[in-house]
């Protein structure tokens, strides 16, 4: 789960013996736990040589603090999500911890599915240590340590190296370093990324230990997305990295220790695009194990990345009408991630010539509702139906709304959904309809011609209007899915603590990611 990796990456596992409302028995191919005996050092460990260097907000542990791979574990939006994950389907949860505390889940703590028996450094999410162990899964070095090779990248299908290796874009540590270090084309390849960002439904497939995970039940799509756009064939300037790792100019130092200056250095937490769920984390968690610099330095790094995520235009004006071009800049749909709860929407304000504003769509307000029986003031998008919404929203079929006993149709019962209602989502550049849909990703409700990488949207002009401005604006938490999280949960006190921290936390405002002001 970006969030940012913000972002809620999901649950559930193989050898699919038996599942049912009662209960759950999972397995995935790819590395078990405790198998090859792995152990990972503390995140304290590595801080005592990665942290403190001449990098500025560069600096190795700094930044990946300020990442939410950092924070997956404590991330309160996927604890909420997780609670109702488990009452959907019993212990499934224990699948989430793979993505979310990867340290807990291959030392075997990961049940009960609740989290309860991880310990504070699997509290770290996804720690330095656990990342920079990780091999190719599909690799020949990766055969030899397990005994269940993944058909495909994504679902949690990780393998990491047993002994003390760091891996990464260089293989000398000029004796800097208490461990070994060895080169790794993989740390530099999306195919790493793809780990916790190509999430299937293994309830829904056939036979996971042959079924590559973009084939059956579609949950995140992320990586299936880039590989399929033009992104994916540019090398390291096109791949995930290059994005969401940001690379510092002139270089860098790995370790406070030495002079050993590195001419290709990254920014080591990947940014994503939350900027609110860092703010009520900490409030949460009371700031444990955490930084404030590196909680505001991955929010300004989610806003700049998200303002170069798309460009507004207008492409005709005339009689009465406008046409307004998003067209999506990323080398994924636009938005993307995990699909409850985000969504992006145009924002279009129309003015007369003294200035005086005519008619607004894409209206962000409050609007009376209820949440546990009280009613309130709700920020929402108030029109929803006038202007255009871009979202994927999974859905229930009947067939499973049957077996589970729940209402067929649109769903943020992530465990539940089989099917998907809505994507019209703006995709990459490179893409093609046949390719997307055999990674389940077609288009839905929505139709984009092969190659097309925009949408156009048409404007009608009130009467007197001499300017219009538009903004795109995007959201990660909405307030339907932040009510879901909380009303649905029967278990405990997640959703609750979640709907109190939202209150004191600006209530996850959306963003302005682009805008244009044309005047006729």
């Amino acid at each position: 789960m970006n969030h940012s990796y913000s972002t809620i990456i999901t649950c559930i596992g193989i050898l699919l013996i038996f599942i049912s409302q009662a209960g759950a028995e999972v397995f995935l191919p790819g590395m078990q736990p405790k198998e090859s005996g792995i152990e990972f050092v503390k995140v304290q460990q590595c801080k005592m040589c990665h942290s403190r260097t001449q990098n500025g907000s560069a600096d190795p542990f700094l930044s990946w603090q300020s990442g939410m791979m950092a924070q997956a574990a404590r991330d309160p939006v996927f604890r909420a999500s997780l609670t109702i994950a488990n009452q959907d389907i019993e212990g499934v949860g224990e699948f989430c911890w793979r993505c979310h505390a990867p340290r807990g889940w291959l030392e075997d703590r990961s049940t009960p599915a609740d989290g309860s028996a991880l310990n504070q450094e699997d509290m770290q999410g996804v720690s330095c240590d656990v990342c920079h162990r990780l091999i190719d899964p599909l690799s020949s070095e990766a055969k030899k340590l397990i005994q269940d090779v993944p058909p495909g990248y994504g679902n949690a299908m990780m393998v990491a190296d047993p002994a003390n290796m760091v891996r990464g874009p260089y293989s000398d540590s000029k004796g800097a370093m208490p461990h070994n270090t060895m080169k790794s084309e993989y740390h530099a390849s999306s195919n790493l990324c793809a780990t916790c960002h190509d999430i299937s439904n293994p309830t829904l497939a056939d036979d996971v230990k042959t079924q590559p995970p973009h084939t059956f039940g579609h949950i995140e799509r992320t990586y299936s997305e880039w590989v399929l756009s033009d992104f994916a064939k540019q090398g390291r300037e096109g791949s995930c990295q290059s994005c969401h790792y940001e690379q510092v100019e002139g270089g860098g130092q790995a370790s406070r220790f030495g002079s050993l200056q590195r001419p290709y250095f990254v920014q080591h937490g990947p940014v994503g695009g939350s900027i609110w769920v860092q703010d009520v984390t900490w409030l949460l968690w009371n700031g444990k194990d955490m930084d404030r610099k590196a909680v505001e330095l991955g929010k300004q790094r989610a806003l700049a990345l998200l303002k170069t995520a798309a460009t507004l235009s207008m492409k005709s004006i005339r009689r009465g009408q406008a046409v307004l071009r998003i067209t999506n800049l990323t080398g994924h749909k636009l938005p993307t991630g995990y699909p409850e709860g985000r969504r992006m929407w145009v924002n279009v304000k129309f003015f007369n010539s003294s200035g005086r504003l005519l008619k607004e769509i894409g209206k962000y307000g409050n609007k009376k509702d209820t949440i546990l029986g009280k009613s309130m003031e709700a920020p929402t998008l108030l029109d929803p139906e006038q202007t255009r919404v871009y979202e994927c929203l999974p859905a229930i079929s009947k067939a499973q709304a049957k077996k589970y006993g729940k209402k067929p149709g649109k769903s943020f019962h992530f465990v539940l959904n089989d099917i998907i209602a809505k994507d019209n989502r703006i995709p990459p550049k490179g893409f093609n309809n046949i390719a997307f849909k055999e990674h389940l990703s077609a288009p839905v409700g929505a139709v984009y011609a092969d190659g097309q990488h925009w949408d156009d949207m048409q404007l009608k002009l009130p009467s007197g209007c001499k300017r219009i401005v538009v903004n795109l604006m995007y959201q990660s938490v909405s307030w339907e899915y932040l009510k879901f999280l909380v009303e649905e949960n029967r278990t405990d006190d997640w959703g609750k603590r979640l709907y109190e921290g939202w209150k004191q936390t600006g209530k996850c405002e959306p963003v302005v990611i682009a805008e244009i002001e044309k005047s006729l």
